[in-house]
């Protein structure tokens, strides 16, 4: 020890520098950017701390209000992979143009690629003249496509890092599996909740994926953004349909002005039953701080809350 110590000392004294083992810094990982907080937490999921991660819309932000930063510009520029949601332009509104201010040069990759998406028409039916396909953008919302998203992501990453394949496609196995039992739970939670009381309104139609897959009648006061405020008319008609339909399940939105909700909820008396997570995950160490936990805590909330129609 003490022989090695003094070659050391040699060495840099005549300015050669020892080989010894080098730690893998933030510097040598591949830059990845998720656009808002659900897709970058499956890709810490499935990457761990083999990538350095960006994510753009973090947690309680409102990816279809956001306004991008010129801090966002050398994000996206140094980026080897873009993991974008896709399916309806009006939730990244705004990632084009900032992809051109970056320059991206990397690989973009739409996770959404082989979800089973539901329309406008599909939640919505109006009948007459065929109107074009409008997809709802809350595909994730459901562990079944969360699951594709995950294939995605895995495939993008083993793709473009093969030496660390094996171990994206080990952790994503490992994901999968507990979201396939996800599915299962969310599946048994809802049984419990006789079909008639499945009848609830939320602030904003970010659930619509939940209440499809479980046979949920949803009101909702915004439609699948926030970007118009309902008018008095809308709230009256609300108001009459809920007290019509004996509907005392209210829900708050994580990203929705919440006074709409309150309003109806003292004119017709019912309850607000809690705040549900559609568009963005809470802080880590809130309700929803992971996709697996916001899911988990959606359904508990609105399974609680429909039981008291």
């Amino acid at each position: 020890m003490k022989r090695l110590f003094c070659a050391a000392l040699v060495l840099l004294a005549t300015g050669t520098t020892l080989m010894w083992p080098r730690v893998a810094s933030a510097a040598d990982k591949m830059k990845v950017v998720a656009t808002f907080s659900v897709i970058g937490d499956m890709v810490t999921n499935i990457a761990g701390d083999r990538v350095d991660l960006v994510t753009i819309v973090g947690p309680g932000g409102d990816t279809e209000e956001y306004e991008p930063t010129a801090a966002d510009v050398p994000k996206l520029a140094n980026a080897r992979i873009l993991f974008m949601n896709g399916l309806n332009d009006d939730f990244e509104p705004w990632l084009e143009n900032l992809m051109k201010q970056a320059k991206f040069a990397g690989t973009k990759v739409i996770v959404t690629r082989g979800v089973k998406a539901i329309s406008a028409e599909d939640e919505h039916p109006t009948g007459g003249k065929p109107k074009a396909t409008t997809l709802d953008q809350h595909a994730w919302m459901i562990p079944y496509n969360g699951i594709v998203y995950v294939k995605n992501i895995t495939d993008t990453l083993a793709r473009i890092d093969p030496a660390n394949a094996d171990t994206y496609r080990n952790r994503a196995a490992s994901y999968t599996q507990q979201l396939r039992d996800l599915d299962r739970w969310a599946h048994t939670e809802m049984a419990a909740v006789p079909t008639a009381q499945r009848r609830v309104l939320a602030s904003h139609d970010s659930l619509q994926y939940l209440a499809t897959s479980f046979g949920i009648t949803m009101i909702s006061v915004n439609g699948w953004t926030n970007k118009s405020e309902p008018s008095a008319a809308d709230l009256a008609r609300l108001t009459d349909q809920i007290q019509r339909e004996h509907v005392r399940a209210l829900f708050l939105d994580s990203i929705t002005d919440p006074r709409a909700m309150e309003r109806i909820s003292k004119e017709t008396g019912a309850v607000i039953g809690g705040t549900l997570y559609g568009d963005a995950l809470s802080m880590p160490d809130g309700e929803a701080g992971t996709y697996i936990e916001m899911i988990r805590h959606d359904i508990s909330t609105l399974k609680a809350g429909m039981l008291r129609n």
